[in-house]
């Protein structure tokens, strides 16, 4: 009995300092384990599971934020791509506004963590469902600008010149065509080809066979039409024996070219011929008028297309002059 009565007394002396020590034993082991717990959050995309009749008719939150817990080294080598998120409206048939609780799913490098705790903000997702529509729709190419002075875009082509477009009816029914991306024509001097993709009209509205279509175009130098007028109206290959006494207008010629080639001639080389060698007595002849200018430019017209030419003796003339 003395035995116990020593044991007892001596373990409630000084019981106030042993009672603080163990408290402080527990706070130690209770930060130790709480030192190495960490927090990480980031959000990543929400999948619905929808029936094959049925896509979402309105816009919906389509990104959830995701919270992890757990050892602070290996949270931080968790991918965000491992964490999933996915809501199952697959039970719905008809078109209507349903709500479903989102669950996530872990794999690859989410798999490996110990004691990880995952949390997933908002916790229900509401959505309108509405029939799914596919439709066949006409591209259209987006151009913008125009190629430089004296070359035009005279055709293009198109591959596919429809695509299929696939979302909820009542927006699907709504498209008249699809535009591509911009498609730039500015500095274009030659023949191109493009990959391009298509715009979406709707975020709701999806292109199943893909958003790209192939694009080229044809680029050729512009052909115009104009005038030279106050042509010079050139005689040649007059006999020298005679001379010219009637008075010889200026001429008009209507052309067709490149439009390049057509700005760069000076009017130097632009003239009107006619040919006197077939004159051999003097009087009054009608002769035909020939264009003169450069090579590859269509001649349309020549004014005038004949001209009376009138000729004297040179030599009775000069003789009279002196008299």
């Amino acid at each position: 009995m003395a035995l116990k009565s020593r044991l007892g007394r001596r373990l409630f002396e000084n019981w106030p300092a042993k009672v603080i020590a163990l408290a402080v034993a527990v706070v130690v082991v209770l930060l130790n384990d709480i030192a190495g717990v960490g927090e990480r959050y980031f959000s990543v995309p929400l999948e619905l599971q929808l029936s094959e009749s049925l896509v979402p008719g309105e816009p919906y939150s389509n990104r959830v934020r995701v919270t992890l817990r757990g050892d602070e080294e290996e949270i931080f080598r968790v991918l965000e791509d491992d964490i999933l998120a996915h809501a199952d409206f697959s039970g719905h048939e008809q078109d209507g506004v349903y709500r479903a609780p989102i669950e996530l799913r872990k794999r690859g490098t989410a798999l490996d963590v110990e004691a990880l705790e995952i949390t997933v903000e908002p916790l229900t997702v509401t959505v309108t469902l509405e029939e799914k529509l596919i439709s066949s729709i006409e591209v259209v190419p987006n151009l913008i600008g125009f190629p430089p002075p004296g070359y035009e875009l005279t055709d293009y082509r198109l591959s596919p010149t429809q695509v299929a477009v696939v979302g909820p009816r009542s927006r699907v029914e709504d498209i008249g065509s699809i535009l591509t991306e911009e498609i730039d024509l500015a500095r274009r001097q030659e023949d191109f080809s493009e990959r391009i993709r298509l715009e979406k009209p709707d975020e709701l509205l999806d292109f199943p066979g893909g958003d790209v279509v192939d694009f080229r175009a044809l680029i050729t130098e512009t052909i115009v039409q104009s005038v030279f007028e106050d042509v010079e109206i050139t005689i040649v290959d007059l006999d020298p024996a005679f001379r010219v006494v009637s008075p010889l207008p200026a001429g008009t010629i209507r052309v067709q070219g490149k439009q390049l080639d057509l700005e760069g001639i000076p009017d130097a080389r632009v003239s009107i011929i006619v040919d006197a060698s077939n004159v051999s007595r003097p009087g009054t002849h009608e002769l035909p008028t020939r264009p003169q200018i450069p090579a590859g430019i269509l001649v349309l017209g020549i004014d005038p297309a004949r001209i009376e030419l009138t000729v004297v003796d040179r030599l009775s003339t000069e003789e009279g002059a002196g008299q």
